[in-house]
């Protein structure tokens, strides 16, 4: 860091005190300091000096030390005022710092520049200046100091009026926002209290929701258990009529009327089958049993199972490329297979029905595809919900109930996965099974 002395003098008497400040003044000016700066240099020297020229023997510096001015005073003697005079000069500069010596003491102090410091040939032309003036006689100095004072006093008088001008202007944005945070905390307390009454209105509504939940499933239950034992009694009084060992057959014209009450009452009991296995699902009562599945013997079950309801011409193709075994709840994905393929059965007069897995990401994916009527996209948004069942001429003649589909979507959430559809009006529908290899005991 480079150092320039701009100015040296000996501190001895009064007079020196009034040339030191006006020395200090005038090297700060042409330091390009503003007047109010300059000013606090120049006191700062005056109330250290007088300290100093009590002593009878000092001496002050000034130079250019990097990017700002120093001033370094000292005396042969540690003067009794000193450390009062110390203080009072603090807050008029940048920093200051008191060395320790032998003998005597030293302070320093220094004021930032407001510009880049000045070049070397900038530095000589200040000190040639400095040395040509003629130091001023203590009264002049003297004048020239009230002169300083009244324009600093006139300084502070015109930032005080500032002062009162900013209050003012603060009091009443003050009070604007004190009346806006008013209205804020009005609107918000009433906020708030809408708020409450409408977490008060969803949690009653939850609660009737759930307790006509818990009724339906009770409801659904109760009739499914009242319902299936006239069913199966009239499905058993209808097979001994239709029995042909019986010693009194009936005539064709009776055979066929009881056999139509066979297939209705067998259209009730798979209604009753679904209810109650629906109503089961929906009290949180499904809950998987999980072993290791051989997956090629599901699919040769499925089969048996779905070849004698497809349409005559309709292929059944099986393919099991992907993994042979899996750990799930064996009954319930043969309930959710089955339901996918009994329907694509029905809806498909031509073509091709095929079933597959593959393994993906730690995920078995079953996919059930077929040629069939295919399901609109209003359909497709509504086809898991319960009794929903898609309206063509295809759908009316076939019979259904519109539980099958979102029995097997509660079975599949069961297993930890879920159904997707694909399907294009017409050209048929994919329906996709995602289940975790390993499900996990409920």
């Amino acid at each position: 860091m480079s150092t320039s002395v701009l100015a040296e003098m000996a501190m001895l008497t009064e007079e020196d005190v009034f040339v030191g400040r006006q020395l200090g003044r005038q090297c700060a000016l042409t330091l390009g300091f503003d007047r109010l700066d300059a000013l606090r240099v120049a006191t700062a020297v005056s109330e250290v000096g007088r300290e100093i020229v009590s002593t009878g023997s000092g001496a002050l510096t000034l130079t250019v030390r990097g990017d700002a001015l120093q001033v370094e005073l000292r005396a042969a003697r540690r003067p009794s005022g000193w450390d009062d005079a110390i203080a009072s000069v603090r807050k008029l500069v940048d920093r200051q710092e008191q060395p320790a010596q032998e003998d005597g003491v030293r302070v320093v102090l220094e004021k930032w520049l407001s510009g880049p410091p000045p070049s070397r040939s900038e530095l000589q032309t200040l000190r040639r200046d400095l040395l040509a003036q003629n130091p001023s006689s203590p009264a002049a100095e003297l004048r020239e100091q009230n002169r300083e004072l009244l324009a600093a006093l006139e300084e502070v008088r015109a930032q005080r009026a500032e002062l009162e001008v900013v209050n003012a202007e603060l009091e009443e944005t003050n009070r604007g926002v004190m009346a806006l945070y008013a209205e804020l905390s009005a609107e918000l307390d009433h906020t708030n209290q809408g708020v409450v009454a409408l977490y008060a209105e969803i949690d009653d509504k939850n609660l009737q929701l759930r307790h006509a939940s818990e009724a339906k499933s009770r409801f659904l239950r109760s009739i499914s258990h009242e319902l299936r034992t006239p069913v199966n009694s009239i499905l058993g009084l209808t097979g001994l009529l239709l029995d042909p060992h019986q010693p009194e057959r009936l005539g064709p014209e009776h055979a066929e009327q009881v056999q139509y009450i066979r297939t209705s009452t067998g259209d009730l009991r798979r209604l009753v089958d679904e209810l109650l296995d629906l109503a089961k699902a929906e009290s949180g009562r499904l809950q998987p049993t999980v072993s290791e599945i051989d997956l090629r013997d599901l699919f040769e079950e499925l089969r048996g199972v779905i070849e004698p309801i497809v349409r005559p011409g309709v292929a059944l193709e099986i393919d099991v490329a992907g993994p042979e075994t899996m750990v799930t709840d064996p009954d319930l994905l043969r309930h959710v297979l089955r339901n996918l393929l009994s329907n694509a059965a029905k809806f498909t007069e031509s073509g091709a029905i095929a079933v597959s897995v593959h393994a993906e990401d730690q995920e078995a994916v079953f996919t059930v595809r077929d040629t069939g009527l295919g399901i609109s996209q209003d359909d497709q948004a509504r086809i898991f919900e319960e009794f929903y069942q898609a309206t063509s001429p295809l759908h009316a003649s076939t019979k259904g109930t519109g539980l099958g589909l979102p029995f097997a979507q509660v079975v599949a959430t069961a297993l930890g996965g879920h159904i997707e559809v694909m399907s294009t009006l017409g050209e048929g529908s994919t329906f996709t099974v995602r289940l975790p290899m390993e499900a996990r005991d409920a």
